[in-house]
């Protein structure tokens, strides 16, 4: 490839895209775009407005509590997903603190992510007693490698012929927010390589639980590959993932809580 044709490539795949869910609270619908041509992100409140997720929402007038951003920036990708409970809040003030920082500074090792990931505390103090997961991944599209940080039970998986089946980053049940007591700080790391025609997803749990608190009754990695298997673009992908969570998986109920995710062409 040339000089120019690589550059042409890089101007078509430069974006950002930031969804908050407190802008998307119509139960059954989806808000999805892409960014430039690899990567694409969904947004949904779900499908059920009586699940039993609710009892978990502060205000009935917000019930979509997650949250993502991701960017494009030619030898870079940026993704991050964000599921907050007890309000909003969190969610939101996290990812849209991310999104800003993204569009002034690239980080470049995991020592740059960790210092930006623990930055995004400065600022107004929180009002609510929100808390959110947190997942951050970062992809060298040189390199084929990057690096990424969690908090939560968020995921972030590689889809391919020699991926690994299970997720890339450690689930736990740690929350994060902008109060100093629980400061998004000292996250958990990992690091991760993909190839060509690899797949990179991050998603809420509103997709791996979609039967609310029931994993074993939701989406399984079986079900994703399959979806990726025929999807012919990142943005096909994430509406038929998110379709398939707004439904449910054998016979089984869906929809039962927020769903966030993002995909990406590696």
């Amino acid at each position: 490839m040339s000089a120019d044709q690589q550059a042409n490539n890089d101007q078509e795949n430069l974006g950002r895209m930031l969804l908050l869910g407190e802008r998307y609270q119509s139960y059954g619908a989806v808000a999805a775009g892409p960014i430039g041509t690899r990567t694409a992100a969904a947004i949904s409140v779900g499908s059920d407005p009586s699940s039993p997720s609710a009892q978990f929402k502060r205000d009935a007038a917000f019930p979509n509590e997650d949250a993502l951003c991701a960017i494009e920036a030619g030898r870079w990708a940026g993704f991050a997903v964000a599921d907050a409970h007890f309000g909003h809040e969190a969610s939101h003030l996290l990812i849209s603190r991310l999104h800003e920082m993204w569009a002034r500074s690239q980080p470049t090792s995991p020592a740059d992510l960790e210092e930006m990931v623990a930055s995004l505390a400065v600022g107004d103090p929180p009002t609510t007693e929100s808390e959110t997961t947190l997942l951050v991944v970062l992809y060298d599209r040189v390199e084929r490698n990057g690096f990424g940080i969690t908090f939560g039970d968020s995921t972030f998986i590689v889809v391919g012929p020699e991926a690994l089946s299970e997720p890339l980053n450690r689930r736990d049940s740690r929350y994060v927010s902008t109060r100093p007591d629980s400061a998004p700080r000292f996250g958990s790391p990992f690091h991760f390589g993909a190839r060509p025609g690899d797949w990179l997803l991050c998603y809420t749990d509103g997709v791996d639980e979609c039967h609310y608190r029931r994993p074993e009754t939701s989406i399984q990695r079986h079900h994703i590959e399959s979806v990726l298997a025929n999807a012919e673009s990142p943005l096909l992908a994430v509406q038929q993932l998110t379709a398939l969570a707004l439904t449910g998986v054998d016979g089984n109920p869906g929809g039962q809580d927020n769903i966030a995710i993002i995909a990406s062409k590696a």
